[in-house]
């Protein structure tokens, strides 16, 4: 429902309007009967998988593509440009977690969409991108990124460790810390890197600058990524908020946690 509201935001054109500082439940729910009334556009959504170079190493990077079969049917905004959405999924998952949501973005309202993955975490090895097994094993075998598919990360790259520093937040965790030396070493130092340029490149490609205008979203701790893209794309417009949050330091103190963070090179495994 708060999803209806903030995007019909994005196309009003009055210079005065701005945002109420509070919405009816009755209005949010005729707004988000209104919004799914609408007729859906027939979609074309499409993978796509590509190779981009960040830091000195070579990255696979997944994404989906959603827009109208019926490309004239792209919606424009006021400034006489397409509208284009880049989203980014959260902490966990892969850019079909969003699937709903870009699907929505382009039947009801004619956006083109382009979801992306963080680098590593799409399963490139079968054309289900569903992972075998289970991300941390009964025999203490944890499941690693895929940054590239042709440069795999093997179990003598890592030490499992089991991590009581934020019980107060996360209880006990179990990390893969990457050994020094090692590619797995190398990759977590530089992956954020590479997730920005794999957002720059899919940009550039899909959201030409003189032909879009590119609103970005990152759900969770995609928001930080989505903020740092949103300063390096030239023709991003605006951030659409639907739960997302700040940058990591303004959020660690927005919630008031001094328990320190996870070092760059240990992989959190959830379980």
């Amino acid at each position: 429902m708060t999803l209806a509201i903030v995007l019909l935001a994005t196309t009003a054109t009055q210079a005065q309007w701005k945002p109420p500082s509070t919405i009816p439940k009755a209005d949010l729910v005729a707004t988000s009967k209104r919004v799914l009334a609408r007729p859906a556009m027939p979609l074309n959504v499409r993978e796509d998988i590509f190779r981009i170079q960040a830091l000195g190493m070579d990255w696979d990077v997944g994404a989906a593509v959603y827009e109208p079969k019926d490309t004239s049917r792209i919606a424009v905004g006021p400034d006489g440009r397409r509208i284009g959405v880049f989203i980014l999924h959260g902490g966990y998952g892969d850019h079909r977690d969003k699937d709903d949501m870009s699907r929505l973005l382009a039947e009801e309202f004619g956006y083109k969409v382009v979801s992306m993955s963080y680098p590593g975490r799409l399963y490139l090895h079968h054309p289900s991108r569903d992972w075998p097994g289970l991300p941390l094993e009964a025999d203490g075998r944890v499941r690693m990124p895929i940054w590239n598919k042709d440069v795999p990360i093997t179990d003598d790259q890592y030490t499992v460790v089991e991590d009581t520093s934020q019980a107060k937040r996360y209880g006990k965790m179990t990390l893969a810390c990457a050994n020094e030396g090692t590619e797995f070493y190398d990759r977590m130092a530089a992956w954020p890197v590479a997730l920005e340029e794999g957002g720059k490149d899919l940009m550039r490609r899909h959201f030409p600058e003189t032909e879009y205008s590119v609103y970005v979203h990152g759900h969770s701790t995609g928001g930080p990524s989505a903020f740092i893209l949103s300063q390096r794309v030239a023709n991003v417009d605006g951030v659409l908020a639907i739960e997302n949050t700040p940058f990591g330091y303004i959020y660690q103190k927005m919630i008031k946690n001094d328990l320190g963070g996870t070092p760059f090179n240990c992989l959190r495994i959830l379980t």
